[in-house]
């Protein structure tokens, strides 16, 4: 083959039609690779060995003319040299990266420079493989990998260039092409310092939305993480909009096995004031491949011709790192404030819930409390062992999450203690509460893994919140629970409720 006239061929004109990139076009099933290089000597050794290999070659002496030659007749492959003057390997790589005909095609980037940053810059723009212009036996290698022989494109004919495509009009490509990559490395760092910012998972889905608004206009955003027997939806919409966005902005991101959804709405008027009649995109979070959650945003129509899913999909690539760094934050909290064995709050966390209750400004004789402590434990546990011990204290756990209303907390004291928090709730409705939980309990037996089946008791000692300390308050309800102990247990007592023996 004669390089230059090849090379005499492919320059062929700025602006004018190519009518044969590649020379007399090669026969069917026949591999072609571009090969862009500035010094005549390499080329022509490395456009040697390619044709000797079996590959049909096209030459551009600089980066300007093989974007072109890729764009007129895309190739199979594209061999490049990192650095040229002018345009560089790099930034040919990202351009044909950019343009949807040679976004596919295998791009090799070579170069007699050991250089890291080199090395690592290349593996960043998109290059599929960085190879030593000094091995050519690799360089075989890597495209018979890529490209396999049998498995070519079929030739292209000669295509029109497109007459915007001139040398004078590459540098403004490039130039929207990297304002493109610098917008993009904006809102990813913005993505990823919600990390750092959001305390909890409510909290990054605020600032989300807050930074979505500031990018695109929509009717509304959705997202979804799972949750302990469910999932946990979040929806921020306009105000105007009313309930008519959330059904649909729940079910893109709710799938049929989540199980409850916990609903969460967030109306202000930073979103489009219209109806949620956009497109939809909805797309799952992943890390790893593990679904971290759900994002899904309902376009504004006045918003159309931008490219928003762009940015929905940017969000949620990116989002998976700050949900998962929030996530662990909350889970080290529930951990930190959960008993292990029971699950309920620890002691801990209901000496803190208790302690900022007691601090409020609230009317006195509003605060209750209900101490309870199960019957004959320590011969349950002789009787049938510390595990079967362990099954009653999570029994007892069961009962008690199913009779609590929904703004108690319940929380493992210690032992065999379990203690009841009673906000809003003066001495008699305590009683009533108490009544209600020790009733609950007595009727439901505990069976255990043998199958037996062990009744349970317990003894409850309730006490109100006077004003006068938080050790005293808590000294209270167990001097209570101790008078229903000596009283015969399976019973509720009051503090400083005068009760008959």
């Amino acid at each position: 083959m004669d390089v230059r006239s090849d090379e005499a061929r492919v320059r062929g004109g700025w602006g004018c039609t190519v009518a044969e990139p590649w020379g007399n076009l090669p026969r069917t099933g026949m591999r072609r690779v571009l090969l862009v290089d500035d010094s005549p000597v390499l080329r022509s050794a490395v456009a040697q060995s390619l044709e000797d290999a079996g590959w049909s070659v096209s030459l551009a002496s600089d980066a300007e003319e093989g974007l072109i030659s890729a764009l007129s007749a895309p190739p199979d492959a594209v061999v490049t040299d990192l650095w040229m003057p002018g345009l560089s390997g790099l930034q040919l790589c990202q351009l044909l990266r950019g343009e949807p005909a040679t976004a596919h095609i295998p791009v090799l980037l070579c170069t007699g420079s050991a250089d890291r940053r080199s090395r690592f810059w290349a593996q960043r723009s998109g290059a599929t493989a960085f190879l030593d212009r000094s091995d050519p036996v690799r360089l075989l290698r890597e495209l018979d990998r890529l490209v396999p022989p049998g498995r070519a494109a079929s030739p292209a004919s000669g295509l029109p260039v497109d007459p915007a495509l001139r040398r004078s009009s590459i540098p403004g490509r490039l130039s929207m092409l990297l304002d493109h990559a610098l917008f993009e490395a904006v809102v990813v760092g913005e993505l990823r310092s919600l990390a750092f910012d959001a305390a909890d998972i409510e909290g990054l889905f605020q600032a989300f939305s807050r930074l979505l608004t500031d990018i695109v206009a929509y009717s509304w955003l959705a997202f979804s993480v799972p949750r302990r027997g469910g999932v946990r939806v979040f929806v921020h919409q306009h105000p105007r909009h009313g309930g008519r966005a959330v059904p649909g902005a729940v079910q893109s991101v709710v799938s049929p096995v989540d199980g409850p959804v916990e609903l969460r709405v967030v109306s202000d008027a930073l979103v489009a004031d219209e109806p949620p009649e956009g497109a939809v995109t909805a797309l799952p979070v992943l890390l790893r491949g593990r679904l971290l959650g759900r994002v899904a945003m309902c376009a504004s129509r006045a918003s159309a011709g931008r490219d928003e899913a762009a940015v929905i999909t940017l969000a949620a690539r990116e989002l998976a790192l700050p949900l998962h760094a929030v996530g662990l934050l909350e889970e080290t909290r529930r951990l930190a404030s959960t008993d292990a064995l029971t699950e309920l709050a620890n002691r801990r966390a209901a000496s803190l819930c208790l302690d900022q209750l007691a601090r409020r400004d609230a009317p006195p004789g509003t605060l209750s409390i209900a101490l309870i402590d199960v019957d004959f434990f320590k011969s349950i546990n002789d009787t049938y062992g510390h595990a079967s011990g362990d099954r009653v204290l999570c029994h007892v756990a069961e009962v008690l999450r199913a009779v609590a209303r929904g703004n108690d907390l319940t929380a493992r004291w210690g032992g065999e203690e379990f203690l009841l928090v009673l906000d809003g709730t003066s001495a008699a409705t305590a009683r009533v509460v108490a009544e209600r939980v020790r009733g609950s309990i007595a009727r439901t037996p505990c069976r255990l893994e043998s199958g037996r089946s062990v009744p349970i008791t317990v003894s409850i000692g309730v006490a109100t919140f006077n004003g006068k300390g938080l050790d005293a308050f808590i000294d209270s309800a167990d001097r209570a629970l101790y008078r229903a102990k000596s009283r015969g247990r399976n019973r509720v007592e009051v503090a400083d409720e005068v009760t008959p023996s």
